[in-house]
């Protein structure tokens, strides 16, 4: 199934599930037209354990079409509201590390976004007046289903949810002076975009073969499959979780296969085949503050 949130036509949010390219089911219709009582937000859907019951829910073909409605009535949003934590991978593909010039990390290099960061399909990416070069790099995330620590490679599965398309920005200028500077560097308002859909693993049984794409103005800047990634993703879900708990919702970005300059005007996509396409446009962010 493919998840998602949504705003409705009188601005209310409500969990979501895409059931075909151009039809949503919203949660809210749910409960309204079959009296359910199902949290109406992703987030405490993964957390309650609710996704089973709801995806029996909506088993039924004939129940999908009365309850569906036209993709474009709803604004979709960021599929989770306050994940538990984003967590990226830094220099994970080796082409890109080739590209860069740069040694290739001797374990898994991680670093946390903030949540000041996370914004949704269409929002604006704001460029701060602190920041004179930005970049954008199209990732695969896995989401959390349940909690996790001491994962072994060969059950990440077992406590990953789904898969989604992200862009993750970084004020290169900045982390080039002290690569201490990485927290504030990657930390910016609007510097993590996620969307439009989680992805659940059963539609997803190989996906190192999965291309992802970096396009900036709908020119392809860079591309490679899963399967490129250093680390792989078995072995990432291992990393992150060990000797840590990680809760279902938190967010694990695994790498790009490389970045881009971006500008005001532009527009920057995330393209993952069998996932989707993230995209937002960029703007100068006039309250931003420079130093």
């Amino acid at each position: 199934m493919r998840w998602g949130r949504v705003q409705l036509e009188n601005g209310e949010e409500s969990a979501a599930v895409l059931v075909d390219d151009e039809r949503v089911i919203a949660l809210r219709a749910v409960n309204q037209r079959l009296g359910y009582r199902f949290p109406l937000d992703l987030d405490a859907i993964i957390r309650c354990g609710a996704v089973v019951d709801i995806a029996e829910a909506l088993n039924d073909a004939a129940r999908q079409r009365r309850l569906s409605e036209p993709l474009a009535s709803f604004q979709v949003l960021s599929p989770l509201k306050a994940p538990e934590r984003i967590v990226g991978i830094g220099l994970n593909y080796r082409q890109h590390a080739e590209d860069l010039g740069a040694a290739l990390p001797s374990e898994p290099a991680t670093f946390l976004k903030p949540l000041n960061t996370l914004i949704g399909p269409g929002d604006s990416i704001r460029l701060p007046a602190a920041a004179q070069l930005v970049t954008a790099e199209a990732e695969l995330a896995l989401v959390f289903g349940r909690s996790a620590k001491n994962v072994s490679p060969d059950e990440w599965r077992a406590v990953i949810f789904g898969a989604v398309p992200v862009l993750d920005m970084t004020a290169e200028d900045i982390l080039k002076q002290n690569p201490r500077f990485l927290t504030r560097a990657k930390g910016f308002d609007t510097f993590f975009s996620s969307g439009p859909w989680i992805v659940t693993l059963d539609e997803l049984p190989d996906l190192s073969t999965l291309i992802i794409r970096t396009i900036v103005n709908q020119q392809v800047r860079a591309e490679d499959a899963v399967g490129g990634m250093v680390y792989g993703i078995d072995q990432l879900v291992a990393w992150v979780t060990r000797g840590v708990s990680v809760g279902p919702t938190a967010v694990l970005s695994t790498g790009t296969p490389g970045a881009w300059p971006i500008q005001a005007g532009d527009q920057v996509t995330a393209a993952i085949d069998g996932l989707g396409r993230l995209t937002n446009p960029v703007v100068d962010d006039a309250g931003s503050e420079g130093g």
